[in-house]
């Protein structure tokens, strides 16, 4: 009998509806949008000698399509789904009983507490599954702050998790203390801290100098950057009234934001930080990202909130790579052991204004960023790390 091939399927839905083709389009962003697209891709690109398939729900897609991208199948399912209650796929469970029963594949399923990870942990629990988590909220985490329907979805959730945890192999999370929440579901559920990591092509080297000459940014003045949604989750309020404080002493000092929105249900805060004066530069494109984050002083993200389990996040991953220093509590979750070379990591609201001054007006304590980043958060690095586990996981298959 030949050898069962290593192949990973990795399994997710559109989570993100408005960024998301919903038909085929000439860049194959139909295809590949997403942490799942982000995944398949980079499994194949940095251990190439696996099988990848990406299989992704699509509540907005009209018609089952498939295609191959850079080595990776892509298939979009058509689903039934109601938005964070329950998405489901006929089509996809069928075909994956027959993928499972014809090459035994590892199934990568993105998001941990969502209905379709309880689905595949239900119907397929003999095969070897692994999950990830990008910052969504268990419902052991749910069950104490929701109300009404919200709080028996989470009840349910709850129930079903007891019983198909079990089934994880691995979770693969951004986020420590959201292991205690896994571990309510299942003590003996194994995690491992891990991101998907930075795209370090993006960001390239230039000095501040040249990315300030290029952006017109004033040589003479500090900025703080932040890059993301002005919303409660990110405590930007909190970010908008620290930064107006250090402004009463140090009027050179200004806040960047990037990525904000006018009119987003999600931007809470996008008044506030108009009426307040900071520079609202809206979105950015990706690979032009690097000139900000090299000009700014510092990078800060607020994570005090008990219902932030977003790890580190990319955006200040992406700020170390380009050479400028952190300041957020969410780098508790960093990797390495070298952190107070490369960030400070505030634990209360009040204390995040001498961290932000410290970094501005001590640019020489902070080095080895760009390499801390290459070392434990490039992609390469990133999926590397996961290859012994995934070794181990197709050695212990069924014969």
């Amino acid at each position: 009998m030949s050898e069962k091939p290593k192949k990973i399927v990795v399994i997710c839905h559109n989570y993100e509806p408005v960024n998301t083709p919903r038909e085929p389009d000439a860049q194959d962003r139909y295809f590949t949008y997403g942490f799942g697209g982000t995944m398949g891709k980079s499994l194949k690109k940095y251990i190439p000698e696996y099988e990848v398939e990406v299989w992704r729900l699509d509540g907005y897609s009209k018609s089952y399509n498939e295609k191959v991208v850079d080595g990776v199948k892509f298939r979009i399912f058509p689903s039934i789904h109601k938005v964070n209650i329950i998405e489901v796929s006929f089509k996809l469970i069928r075909d994956l009983k027959k993928e499972v029963k014809l090459t035994d594949p590892i199934l990568a399923v993105i998001h941990t507490h969502f209905w379709v990870a309880y689905q595949i942990l239900c119907f397929f629990k003999n095969s070897k599954i692994v999950t990830t988590h990008h910052g969504d909220w268990s419902p052991f985490y749910r069950i104490t702050n929701t109300k009404g329907l919200r709080k028996l979805k989470a009840r349910i959730d709850m129930f079903v998790e007891k019983r198909v945890f079990k089934n994880i192999d691995m979770i693969f999370t951004a986020e420590l203390k959201q292991m205690a929440y896994f571990r309510m579901a299942n003590p003996d559920i194994k995690c491992k801290l891990w991101t998907m990591g930075v795209n370090i092509d993006n960001m390239e080297i230039i000095s501040r100098e040249d990315a300030r000459r290029e952006l017109g940014w004033d040589p003479q003045k500090k900025y703080i950057l932040y890059v993301g949604k002005l919303y409660k989750y990110k405590q930007v309020d909190e970010m908008i009234k620290t930064w107006l404080e250090i402004r009463k002493e140090r009027p050179e000092v200004e806040l960047v934001v990037i990525g904000n929105t006018p009119n987003d249900p999600w931007e809470d805060f996008h008044d506030m930080a108009e009426k307040a004066g900071a520079t609202l530069l809206g979105r950015v494109l990706n690979k032009d990202l690097y000139r900000y984050y090299s000009a700014a002083d510092v990078y800060v993200l607020f994570s005090i909130r008990d219902d932030f389990f977003g790890g580190t996040g990319i955006a200040p991953l992406e700020s170390l790579a380009c050479g400028t220093p952190v300041v957020s509590n969410a780098m508790r979750n960093y990797l390495g052991e070298n952190i107070h070379e490369i960030a400070e990591v505030p634990e209360t609201i009040e204390a995040h204004k001498a961290a932000i001054l410290k970094v501005i007006d001590n640019p020489g304590n902070y080095r080895n960023m760009r390499e801390s980043i290459l070392k434990y958060y490039s992609f390469e690095a990133s999926f590397i790390r996961t290859k012994d586990i995934l070794e181990e996981l197709f050695a212990s298959r069924k014969k």
